[in-house]
């Protein structure tokens, strides 16, 4: 009798105990709940702050629209169909501060050896133009330029001039950028070499896994905390249909290897999400 009652003393206890967290999640629950709707109220009285970048230019406005395509409206911004808009025009707004990224269609000439083709994209990257061009896949060994050029002369103002040629891997250097990602900056718009505008973010996860994806075993924590592979590139999470996995690329924290993907991608399809050691310092 003394057992039965000592047990149904302990599931007693027990039971008070999961009704105490259950309790509590609850109130956590409630309480974000709560912040998300007067941050959301907050937004629709006092307005969002979006800041759009379009042609190496930044138009910043206050509005109450609910979608991007409203806010280009209020802020009297004209997009056509070949435009390329980050996040999509058709995304509702749900920050208080958004960053819009608008790529313009223009005239490019691509030269790849003997072949050229002129294409009409907003497409910035280079391996989106050549593909759009319908050329061979670029490997991360190509080489890429991109240069003006006389409208009246070659119909274009831009030429894509691509080298395919094998070279020997060079070792990475870590050189600090005053312009690279930091902790408490977290997130950033980077332009790079192309003149790429990509939407820089850090995350912070064990990496063991995706580091086979492209034949590594092993990585390590560079001294900024940027997680990086055996050559040195930085461990990287990006958009695979506009960065295939284990593409090179450029960051601002230095030379990036593809190594993974993320729901980020969706709204910003050049956007790079850094892996790094900067939330937990445990080297993983």
């Amino acid at each position: 009798m003394k057992s039965k009652s000592k047990k149904r003393r302990v599931h007693k206890k027990h039971a008070i105990i999961l009704a105490v967290i259950l309790s509590a999640l609850t109130i956590v629950s409630s309480m974000a709940w709560l912040l998300s709707t007067i941050n959301n109220n907050q937004a629709t009285q006092l307005g969002r702050l979006i800041t759009f970048h379009d042609r190496g230019q930044e138009h910043v406005i206050l509005t109450h629209a609910q979608t991007i395509r409203d806010a280009l409206k209020d802020a009297d911004i004209s997009v056509s169909s070949s435009d390329v808009v980050e996040p999509e025009i058709n995304d509702k707004l749900l920050s208080s501060d958004t960053a819009v990224i608008i790529y313009r269609a223009r005239p490019v000439l691509v030269v790849d050896g003997a072949l050229r083709q002129k294409v009409v994209t907003a497409a910035a990257a280079p391996r989106e133009i050549a593909k759009i061009a319908g050329f061979e896949a670029l490997s991360n060994k190509d080489k890429t330029t991109f240069t003006t050029s006389s409208f009246v002369t070659d119909g274009v103002s831009i030429i894509l001039t691509i080298k395919r040629k094998v070279v020997k891997p060079e070792k990475i250097i870590y050189q600090p950028k005053p312009n690279a990602l930091t902790k408490s900056r977290g997130a950033q718009l980077y332009t790079d070499a192309d003149g790429v505008v990509h939407r820089e973010t850090y995350y912070d996860l064990p990496m063991n896994i995706v580091i086979g994806a492209c034949g590594g075993k092993n990585y390590t924590i560079r001294s900024d905390g940027a997680k990086i592979d055996k050559d040195g590139y930085i461990l990287v999470a990006a958009n695979y249909g506009v960065y295939p996995r284990c593409s090179i690329v450029e960051t601002s924290m230095g030379p990036g290897k593809v190594y993974d993907t993320g729901g980020f991608a969706l709204r910003y399809p050049h956007g790079f999400d850094l892996a790094t050691d900067w939330s937990y310092a445990d080297g993983r």
